[in-house]
């Protein structure tokens, strides 16, 4: 199947066009999957959830927003769009793998989730599709069922948990940035880059596909709680910023909390 876009559209509005439109385009159900994940398995049992569900996913993250370390970003990110699905219902799916039940109402869902994700990208100059996947479904009452996440193992976002049953691991492209550390080698730019020079899939990436829920990086783990829960604070983006750009001043204010802990230390030991 082939749709045409006008020049003057972005490679993004693309994406989300066709993506809102799946069931304009084609028949029957189907299962959705972005183009930055990995095959693991025999996807056939998926179809046991069409029995109880119209639209499924998997939850953004494996877990529900109170438990999410982006809750206040996606909380705030829809309040902009004068949305509020996400708060209301307590969950936010992902929308890089989703199933659809051919019927009237997974199709009206899809008819406002592109009208919303329209409106989105043209008054709000917001591309996400995201915000507007919850939001319809919200409007279409609450349509999406929670998938197991062994469909959408997202490895970095709590994934880990379930790898070792993985059918599909997503390993989110869009993560990046200049201090980027890619902990699954895959998503390494470098890769990509090396597919798209080949022009189709060399034989050493070939058997890293073959083999994917062993492809990762030397990367460490943050276990501390108290670290995972302030790891998208501004605070911390300064600090690293301080310790990149003005490293004297880092060294300076990094000796200061040390006397100031082993202080704490001395104080807590003497009661």
């Amino acid at each position: 199947i082939t749709v045409n876009f006008d020049d003057s559209v972005s490679n993004i509005q693309r994406s989300r066009i066709l993506k809102t439109t799946i069931p304009e385009h084609i028949s029957g159900d189907f299962l959705f999957i972005d183009c930055d994940t990995i095959i693991c398995d025999d996807l056939s049992s998926i179809e046991n959830n069409l029995q109880n569900s119209k639209i499924s996913a998997v939850l953004d993250g494996h877990v529900p927003l109170s438990e999410h370390k982006h809750k206040d970003y996606f909380i705030k990110r829809e309040k902009k769009l004068g949305f509020s699905a996400s708060e209301k219902t307590g969950k936010h799916y992902n929308s890089g793998v989703m199933l659809f039940k051919d019927c009237p109402e997974s199709r009206e869902f899809f008819k406002k989730w592109n009208e919303l994700w329209t409106w989105c990208f043209t008054e709000k100059h917001d591309h996400h599709d995201q915000p507007a996947f919850n939001e319809a479904s919200l409007e279409c009452g609450a349509i999406i069922k929670e998938l197991d996440g062994i469909w959408n193992c997202q490895l970095s976002q709590g994934g880990l948990a379930y790898l070792e049953n993985a059918k599909i691991i997503h390993y989110f492209s869009s993560e990046g940035g200049k201090n980027y550390i890619p902990y699954y080698k895959l998503a390494e730019k470098n890769i990509q880059q090396k597919v798209k020079d080949f022009g189709g899939i060399p034989a050493d990436v070939s058997k890293m596909i073959l083999n994917p829920k062993f492809q990762f990086n030397k990367v460490h783990l943050i276990n501390d709680q108290r670290i995972v829960s302030i790891m998208q604070s501004p605070l911390i983006f300064t600090i690293a910023d301080i310790k990149s750009k003005l490293p004297w001043l880092f060294n300076v204010l990094e000796s200061i909390c040390r006397a100031s802990r082993n202080f704490a230390k001395k104080l807590k030991k003497k009661k």
